[in-house]
């Protein structure tokens, strides 16, 4: 009996994403950078466990199976004119291929413009003070960088 109960609890769970990688980016890294949200309830949920970060305006994470780091970054304020806020992902697992394939499709959807002329290896797209860069250095993982700038967005 204990069994079926056990597996009914499985079944009924949420499955965890497949594409890490994307879930982070769409549901952690592009509301963050944003502003829509500073809540990282989601990163428990993607399974998530925060670490000790550099100081106090960067918080970090990492997934359980330390396949994916995570760094939140706030530098600056509104009323400064310069707000910054920086989401970092390192994908430790796919590649530059297998990071790309988790972020393009999410920058056409959401109507980001690729830079032209860049390289295949280090892409760039662009929306309303939001950029998107993706990178990998030889024998590094690679790395996703969203970033929020409030002079590239004309100051909102």
């Amino acid at each position: 009996m204990l069994a079926l109960v056990l597996a009914a609890a499985l079944v009924a769970a949420p499955a965890p994403p497949t594409d890490l990688t994307r879930s982070v980016l769409v549901d952690v890294c592009l509301p963050y950078v944003t502003g829509e949200t500073s809540d990282t309830a989601g990163l428990e949920f993607l399974g998530f466990v925060e670490t000790p970060a550099p100081d106090d305006d960067t918080r970090t994470f990492r997934s359980g199976d330390e396949a994916h780091l995570l760094r939140l970054t706030t530098e600056g304020s509104r009323q400064d004119g310069n707000l910054n806020r920086v989401c970092v992902i390192q994908a430790r697992r796919g590649g530059l291929d297998g990071a790309r394939a988790s972020v393009t499709p999410v920058m056409r959807e959401q109507g980001f413009t690729a830079e032209a002329g860049l390289p295949a290896e280090r892409p760039i797209w662009t929306r309303g003070g939001v950029t998107v860069s993706l990178r990998q250095n030889p024998g590094a993982a690679a790395v996703v960088r969203v970033t929020f700038s409030s002079l590239d967005a004309g100051g909102t």
